[in-house]
């Protein structure tokens, strides 16, 4: 018997998204190796209420017979590409989302993503550019996506972003350390002996929310005297302090909740804050005191870390750096994913102008400057 027809529900409503959280919480667990807690309903629950700014929800709920199969987490904003003003359909996100990915069950992928384009191409009237940004290279959704936009009513465009440092957790802290460079494990060992000389050294761990509030403003005053502060980004800010201390409580009560606190002598010097989930830790944000810069407090911290991840029974097994490679990140790892940007354009004129002069025109452009200024 062919199987029923799949519908399409928008959501638009942030009333209406808090309302899919038992189903949107049961697709998550049966979406195979792509379950993240950047897919989670908590995650962008919490980045909805402290980031959406002027943008609309647009969530399209793909189900059959009731069964939900999959979950495009869309906004819609005004974009500018190149400074060409768009309609753009994309991805909630910003800074602090690692990667992003489509929501999909894993028996169902092909059709509902055949669905799903078939619906972008009906309604290319409301969008100019479908912009989903810091996709994994290696998604099964991004492999299937791709197969089926040959042939398929819309342009596409593919390019990487940048590449993102990991590590497969096994084998043991001791393993992993005696596998690193005979200069590596210098540095560090350099690094303890020399705040061990100046400091009484206290690493405390934070999974509960009632133990986030105790040390929150601890957190908060390394942010605040961190270099990132200076620049206007730090976990100190209104903005961010406010959603991270949301996305505490909820992943606290979701069990995901990891934050680690460095302190010399009873002052804090560094802390690392991350959220675990399917077998993942995440590393979102990192930060130490100024005034502690001279004894590298964040590389000391982020050894005693990995050192309890590499040696915790039933943890994860998948360390995420986050951000690109940088080069204190190369001392741990030589792994890295790729994130890529997938764009797609549609058959109306000023798309089609759109595509031409973003996939076409800049990149020539750009060759042309880069030519310039060498004979410059």
């Amino acid at each position: 018997m062919a199987a029923s027809a799949i519908d399409i529900e928008v959501v638009s409503d942030h009333g209406r998204f808090l309302e899919l959280k038992p189903e949107w919480d049961m697709l998550l667990a049966r979406s195979g190796e792509g379950a993240s807690v950047f897919l989670s309903h908590y995650w962008l629950d919490c980045w909805w209420r402290h980031y959406a700014g002027d943008a609309e929800l647009h969530l399209l709920v793909l189900r059959r017979g009731g069964r939900t199969l999959a979950i495009a987490p869309l906004m819609r904003r005004r974009f500018s590409l190149y400074g060409l003003p768009v309609r753009c359909l994309c991805f909630p996100e910003n800074g602090n989302t690692l990667h992003n990915d489509l929501l999909v069950e894993e028996a169902e992928r092909g059709e509902c993503l055949a669905e799903l384009f078939s619906y972008l191409d009906r309604n290319r009237r409301e969008w100019d550019l479908v912009h989903l940004y810091r996709m994994p290279g290696d998604s099964q959704n991004l492999a299937a996506a791709l197969k089926l936009l040959v042939n398929g009513g819309l342009k596409h465009h593919l390019r990487s972003v940048y590449a993102s440092p990991y590590l497969e957790i096994s084998g043991g802290w001791q393993a992993f350390h005696a596998g690193r460079s005979q200069r590596v494990r210098k540095t560090l060992r350099n690094v303890r002996n020399s705040l061990e000389r100046t400091a009484r050294l206290e690493v405390v761990r934070v999974a509960s929310w009632e133990d986030f509030l105790e040390h929150r403003e601890a957190i908060c005053r390394v942010a605040s005297r961190s270099w990132t502060h200076a620049q206007g980004d730090s976990l100190a800010t209104p903005v961010n302090r406010a959603f991270f201390e949301d996305l505490a409580r909820e992943a606290a009560r979701e069990g995901g909740l990891r934050v680690w606190l460095l302190f010399l002598d009873g002052r804090p010097a560094a802390f690392e804050f991350h959220l675990r989930g399917f077998g993942k830790e995440h590393a979102l944000r990192a930060s130490f005191d100024e005034e502690f810069a001279g004894l590298s407090p964040g590389a000391f911290l982020e050894m005693e870390l990995l050192r309890e991840i590499y040696d915790e029974p039933h943890g994860v097994v998948r360390f995420d750096f986050g951000g690109s490679v940088d080069t204190y990140k190369k001392r741990w790892s030589d792994q890295a994913r790729e994130l890529v940007l997938l764009q797609l354009f549609n058959s109306e004129p000023y798309s089609r102008v759109c595509s031409f002069y973003a996939t076409s025109l800049i990149p020539v452009l750009r060759q042309v400057r880069d030519l310039l200024r060498r004979k410059g």
